[in-house]
């Protein structure tokens, strides 16, 4: 039984990290190349200045630079690749 239960669980997780990776890489490579392709705006250099205040009180300027790292999509992908290697090897043990 306990066998089982460790099965179920990687196959629930691996599922899991699927998932938080494909939406990972939608929103790190597939949008901003759609948004590229079908705007023709670059969006690998993109930035932002957002300026919030005003009379009632003081302003504070919020700057960004580049976009977050790519670090979580690789690390779901590993562990998605890490589950699937491993349901693979205990099916076969069976």
């Amino acid at each position: 039984m306990g066998k089982e239960k460790l099965t179920m669980t990687v196959n629930i997780l691996t599922i899991i990290s699927a998932v938080i990776t494909l939406i990972s890489a939608a929103y790190s490579f597939l949008i901003p190349m759609f948004l590229w392709y079908k705007l023709q705006l670059n969006t690998s250099k993109a930035s932002s200045i957002g300026i919030i205040g005003g009379a009632d009180g003081p302003t504070a300027i919020y700057l960004t630079n580049q976009p977050h790292s790519h670090l979580i999509t690789i690390i779901f992908a590993l562990l998605t690749i890490g589950g699937i290697a491993y349901l693979i090897c205990s099916k076969k043990n069976n």
